[in-house]
C-alpha cells in the first residue's frame, strides 16, 4: 500500500522539530525574556537566581527553568465533593469541562410551544434568543454539566452572568458550582483577592471530606483548578500573577496557557507562534514551581489564527486542531499533563458549520494525547457565546468519541461462529436476544427513516432543546452538609456588594 494512504499519527512533529521548538523557547526565555507586572512575582524570579530589567522584563537561565519545569508532576488527582467522581489529570481519557467565559447566550426563548421550536425554518428562527448571559443561565449550565456523565469536571465561569454587579460575580458563580454539582470544579484566578476567596470558599466545601488535606503553605491535596493565561507576546499582567502566587502558595492545580493568536498577537507562522506560545506557558510553568515545588500544573497552548479577510479570531479551523497536536506533543516532552482543545466553533448558530468544527477540534482532542479539555461543549462565536443546546449536542460527540476509543474485543464470545453457523443463508439475526445490545444509542439525535422523521421534523436545534428539558428536569441537586452550605452561603453573602 501507498504509505500516503496510511492513516497519518496524530503527532505533527518529528523528533528534531520537537527539539527545535525546544531550543527556540529557550531562547526566549533566557535571552529575551517576559515581561512580570508583579512584584513578587519578580522578586520570587530574582532570589531564584533569575534577571528582571527595570521594565519588569525577566530572564530566566536554561538549568534554572529546566529544573523547575522536572518539580512539576505528570498526574494528579483533582478531587471532587463526591470522591466517586474525582478525576486524574495526566493518566487515561480526557478530563472534560464546559465551555469557559462566554457573555453570551444562544438558547430557545420559550416562545411558542414544542412545535414551532422543531422546524428549521422561519418559524423555528423566531425562537432561537441571542441574549447576554444571566445567573438563570448559570444555574443551567452547571446543572447540565452535572447530569451529563461524559463532562467530568464542572469547571468555572460557565458564562458570565451579566445581570450580577462585576464585583460579585466570582463569589455567585463558584458558589454555584459547589452547591449544583459535586463533581470537580475550577475557580476564579484574576487576581490574588478574587484567588483567595476561592481558597476559602472550596476549604468550607470539603470540610466533609476529612480524607482530603487542604491547607496553605502546606502540601495540600488538589481540590479546586485555576486556568491563568499569559498576554502575548511575552507578558503576563499582574492580576494572572496574583491568582497563579495564589493558587501555588495552596498547592492548588495551575492550568496554564498562552491564548497566541498567530498573526496577531503572535507571529505570521505556526512554527513561531508555537515558539513563544511555549516559552510564555513554560515560564508560567516554573515560576509556580518556584513558589511551592510540586504544585501541579496542566501545559496548555490553545493557540488560534486571525482570518486576516475580517479580522476575525479562528479557532474552528485546522490550524487550531494543529495546535492542539503539538500541545499535546510538547506536554508529554516535559512530562506534563496537557490542556488543549474542546468543542470549538466560530459559528454564530448551532448548525453545521458547528458541528463540522467542534466535530474536528473534539477528535483531535479525544485522541492528541490532551488530558484535561476545557470548552469541552457548548461553545459558539470563538468562545464569545455558550448554548445550552449545543452543550448537550456536544456532549453526544463526546459519547461517539467515547466509544470509538473503545474499540472492538475480538475474543471466542465476540466472533460468535456458532451463531453465524445457524443462520439461514440469506436470513437475518434480528430475533436474537441481545442483538445489538452493545452498539451506541444516541441520546440525543434523530436516527428514525424519513417517514417518521417526516412527520414533526425536528432540527438538531429542537433535539437539544428536548436533550435539556429532560435533563433539568430530571436533575437532582446533590447533598451537601447544612452546615457547610449555611457557612458556605454566609461567607458569600459577607463579600457581597448588594
Amino acid at each position: 500500500m501507498d504509505s500516503s494512504d496510511a492513516t497519518p499519527g496524530l503527532d505533527r512533529l518529528d523528533a528534531a522539530s520537537v527539539e527545535a521548538v525546544h531550543e527556540a523557547s529557550m531562547h526566549v526565555i533566557a535571552e529575551v525574556g517576559i515581561q512580570l507586572t508583579h512584584e513578587r512575582a519578580r522578586a520570587v524570579v530574582e532570589d531564584a537566581g533569575g534577571r528582571v530589567d527595570d521594565d519588569g522584563v525577566a530572564t530566566l537561565p536554561r538549568g534554572l527553568l529546566t529544573d523547575a519545569v522536572d518539580r512539576a508532576p505528570d498526574a494528579f488527582t483533582l478531587h471532587a465533593r463526591d470522591p466517586e467522581k474525582d478525576v486524574t489529570v495526566g493518566d487515561g481519557p480526557p478530563v472534560r469541562a464546559p465551555a469557559y467565559g462566554p457573555s453570551t447566550v444562544h438558547t430557545f426563548d420559550g416562545g411558542s410551544g414544542d412545535q414551532d421550536r422543531h422546524v428549521a425554518g422561519s418559524a423555528g428562527a423566531a425562537n432561537y434568543e441571542r441574549r447576554d448571559a444571566r445567573l438563570a443561565d448559570y444555574e443551567r449550565l452547571v446543572k447540565l454539566a452535572h447530569a451529563e456523565e461524559v463532562i467530568t469536571c464542572a469547571g468555572y465561569s460557565l458564562c458570565e452572568p451579566t445581570d450580577v454587579p462585576r464585583a460579585d460575580r466570582h463569589l455567585a458563580m463558584l458558589e454555584r458550582s459547589l452547591t449544583l454539582t459535586d463533581k470537580p470544579v475550577m475557580g476564579p484566578t484574576r487576581g490574588g483577592e478574587r484567588a483567595q476567596a476561592c481558597m476559602d470558599m472550596v476549604e468550607i466545601a470539603f470540610a466533609d471530606r476529612a480524607d482530603v488535606a487542604f491547607e496553605a503553605g502546606e502540601r495540600s491535596d488538589p481540590v479546586v483548578a485555576g486556568l491563568v493565561n499569559t498576554t502575548p507576546p511575552r507578558s503576563i499582567d499582574g492580576a494572572m500573577l496574583g491568582g497563579l502566587l495564589t493558587y501555588a502558595d495552596h498547592g492548588q492545580p495551575l492550568v496554564v496557557s498562552s491564548f497566541t493568536m498567530a498573526g496577531a498577537s503572535g507571529p505570521p507562522t505556526l512554527a513561531a507562534s508555537l515558539v513563544q506560545a511555549n516559552a510564555e506557558t513554560l515560564a508560567f510553568v516554573a515560576l509556580a514551581q518556584l513558589v511551592n515545588p510540586g504544585t501541579p500544573v496542566v501545559y496548555g497552548v490553545p493557540s488560534a489564527t486571525i482570518d486576516d479577510r475580517y479580522g476575525s479570531l479562528s479557532i474552528g479551523g485546522p490550524e487550531s486542531a494543529l495546535f492542539v497536536a503539538l500541545a499535546g506533543q510538547l506536554a508529554r516532552h516535559y512530562g506534563l499533563p496537557c490542556r488543549a482543545g474542546g468543542a470549538l466553533s466560530d459559528a454564530k448558530t448551532v448548525d453545521y458549520q458547528g458541528g463540522l468544527e467542534s466535530g474536528l477540534l473534539g477528535a483531535v482532542t479525544a485522541f492528541g494525547g490532551v488530558d484535561l479539555a476545557l470548552n469541552a461543549a457548548g461553545v459558539l462565536e470563538s468562545y464569545a457565546a455558550v448554548s445550552p443546546e449545543k452543550f448537550v449536542l456536544d456532549c453526544e460527540l463526546l459519547r461517539s468519541l467515547a466509544r470509538f476509543r473503545q474499540g472492538v474485543t475480538v475474543d471466542e464470545g465476540t466472533l460468535a461462529l456458532d451463531r453465524i453457523a445457524d443462520a439461514d443463508p440469506a436470513g437475518h439475526f434480528l430475533e436474537e436476544d441481545e442483538a445489538s445490545a452493545s452498539f451506541h444509542r444516541s441520546a440525543v439525535l434523530d436516527k428514525r427513516a424519513h417517514d417518521d422523521w417526516a412527520a414533526d421534523r425536528p432540527s438538531a436545534f429542537g433535539l437539544g432543546r428536548d436533550r435539556v428539558d429532560a435533563l433539568l428536569e430530571s436533575y437532582e441537586r446533590p447533598p451537601m452538609d447544612p452546615g457547610v452550605e449555611r457557612d458556605l452561603r454566609a461567607y458569600v453573602a459577607d463579600r457581597s456588594t448588594v
